[in-house]
């Protein structure tokens, strides 16, 4: 039964949509999707700076792109102007995740926007369908940043295409045309792809951070709430982050309560940690990467990606 996120996808050649990863999906790497066939994405974090959101909307809607934008619902519960500068410049999507917003959710019902909803969990993923949106984002444990760490990717898009009808967009180590094709096998109708683009040559990834996770292998990545309680950042505590295992997470992570001591007494770890981020000093900062970095390679342009993605469609008709 088509929707309006059936209807989208009719248009796209790649049934693929760049994560929306703040820190790595700005306008170019979005701009560069639409036009390899995807969906391009922006990453929108907590407190954007609000004239680069409006400017990169405005570029994306210049340039009739199918783009569209993710946001935190619990940070646009304390402010929803970024989702409304957005709605200003004609999305195609606008994916809401990490709690649920009523006052988001009906600000994109106004819009002509596709709403998605990103869970991780059967209870979140029951809030979508209550909800009604066009299209559910499963995310499972596999995938890089922010997020639960409570199911599979495949565990749990099996569960959901039991229980909903409404078209589903798997998420977490997806990395691969083999990996697409097993997802559409599975019953989704998109993969929603986040570890590949952060080293694509548009991601916002600085140099640095796309070779480490070029340098990556498998079990080099960890779940843990470290790089967020060191910087006191807003993030909920039941949203870990997936990020490449470093000298701070090795030293701090299953220590989460000593190191919340540790930075109330000295709120200068706090500034090390932010600075750490900004100059690229990776063995402090963090680096969100997903389980699929083992399989990440080389830096490549979203063009390149996409058109090797698209290879899904070989992997699904050699299973037939």
């Amino acid at each position: 039964m088509m929707n309006a996120l059936t209807e989208l996808l009719t248009t796209r050649t790649v049934p693929v949509f760049n994560a929306s990863m703040a820190g790595a999906a700005g306008p170019d790497l979005a701009s560069a999707v639409s036009g390899g066939g995807g969906v391009g994405m922006l990453g929108v974090p907590s407190a954007p700076d609000l004239d680069g959101l409006t400017s990169a909307a405005e570029r994306l809607q210049r340039e009739r792109a199918v783009w569209g934008a993710g946001f935190l619902s619990f940070a646009l519960d304390a402010d929803i102007t970024p989702l409304q500068r957005v709605l200003d410049h004609e999305p195609s999507v606008v994916a809401l995740g990490f709690g649920h917003s009523d006052a988001a959710v009906t600000a994109v019902r106004k819009s002509p926007a596709v709403l998605l909803a990103q869970v991780g969990n059967i209870a979140e993923l029951e809030s979508a369908i209550d909800a009604g949106v066009d299209g559910i984002i499963v995310r499972g444990a596999e995938a890089g940043g922010h997020g639960r760490n409570e199911i599979s990717t495949l565990t749990f898009l099996q569960i959901a295409v039991e229980r909903t009808s409404i078209p589903l967009l798997a998420a977490g180590g997806i990395t691969t045309a083999r990996g697409l094709a097993a997802v559409i096998a599975g019953g989704a109708i998109a993969a929603w792809v986040g570890t590949r683009f952060t080293v694509a040559s548009e991601s916002q990834f600085p140099d640095a951070a796309k070779q480490r996770v070029l340098d990556a292998r498998d079990g080099d990545t960890v779940y843990t709430r470290v790089f967020d309680i060191a910087q006191r950042a807003a993030w909920p505590p039941h949203y870990g982050g997936r990020a490449l295992s470093n000298s701070f997470s090795d030293t701090w992570h299953g220590r989460e309560h000593e190191l919340e001591t540790t930075v109330r007494s000295s709120p200068s770890m706090a500034d090390d940690m932010l600075s750490a981020r900004r100059e690229g000093r990776f063995d402090v900062g963090p680096i969100y990467s997903g389980e699929g970095s083992a399989l990440v390679t080389r830096v490549e342009s979203a063009e390149a990606i996409l058109a090797d993605l698209g290879r899904y469609r070989d992997y699904l008709h050699a299973a037939r």
